[in-house]
């Protein structure tokens, strides 16, 4: 592709699939964090010095185990918080799998740059606080989840995230026992993933609580939000499309009416 240099090359390994059988979304982010790593060492800059503050990704088909794949990456927008982008592909059918939009600071770059033809951000408001919120993760940042600066890693925060899933939609639900007889699972499509000037290095307590963002169909569009555990302040934020998946079929399944009902009380406010 002109424009982008490969930065990554690797395969799905089996520890890497998750329940829905599928490339847990925590190992995208860690293999994006190495690509970035190595596509800022070639620009001649200090990786070490950027940090992530928004991260805008579409996942658009199924990386399952044994898969390879390759990611390559460019520079959308240079400057003092420049605007990167990454495409991962199968590497054995050259199919695009999944897109990242990563902005960073601390850091300048210049120089060539790509016009981005990826998925658009849509615009969701940021819940407010409410009684819909449900407390869905807690924990503390062990020393072996930071990168190299220092801080949680990148997937550190997404393996949290998804941990929070299993709980907003166990409210309503969605347990592991349901699914498991169901033969379902909850598939992400888009990640809007925001960072905040509160970092969080390890000992530190982490709290992250979830509601329903939305209701369709078959989708579950979710937003979670995880803070410093002592003193409550924001260190991320996800807004997540999801679908129920059937897991036979690989397709989208419309959520029980009686499920969707009590997801009703779980919506958010604003």
């Amino acid at each position: 592709m002109i424009g982008y240099s490969e930065t990554f090359r690797g395969d799905v390994a089996p520890w890497e699939v998750d329940a829905t059988e599928h490339f847990t979304v925590a190992y995208y982010y860690e293999k994006f964090e190495a690509a970035t790593w190595r596509f800022l060492r070639e620009k001649g800059v200090d990786p070490a010095a950027a940090r992530t503050i928004d991260a805008l990704t579409h996942y658009k088909a199924e990386l399952r185990e044994r898969d390879i794949f390759r990611i390559e990456t460019a520079l959308i927008e240079g400057g003092d918080t420049p605007l990167v982008g990454h495409k991962l592909f199968n590497a054995e059918t050259d199919e695009l799998c999944t897109s990242m939009q990563q902005q960073l600071r601390g850091i300048t770059l210049s120089g060539d740059t790509v016009e981005w033809d990826g998925d658009k951000r849509e615009e969701r408001p940021v819940p407010v606080d409410g009684q819909n919120w449900v407390a869905s993760q807690r924990s503390v940042v062990r020393p072996e989840e930071a990168d190299w600066t220092g801080y949680l890693a990148l997937p550190g925060h997404i393996h949290r995230f998804s941990t929070a899933n299993s709980f907003i939609i166990a409210a309503f639900g969605l347990t592991p026992e349901y699914m498991t007889k169901e033969r379902v699972g909850l598939s992400t499509f888009e990640f809007q993933l925001v960072f905040h000037n509160k970092r969080a290095a390890p000992g530190t307590l982490i709290d992250v609580d979830s509601c329903v963002a939305q209701l369709g169909g078959s989708s579950i569009p979710l937003y979670h939000r995880l803070r410093d555990g002592d003193t409550g302040e924001d260190i991320a934020g996800l807004s997540q499309f999801g679908v129920q998946l059937d897991l036979d079929a690989r397709r989208p399944k419309r959520i029980a009416d009686d499920l969707r009902e009590r997801a009703r009380s779980l919506l958010a406010t604003g």
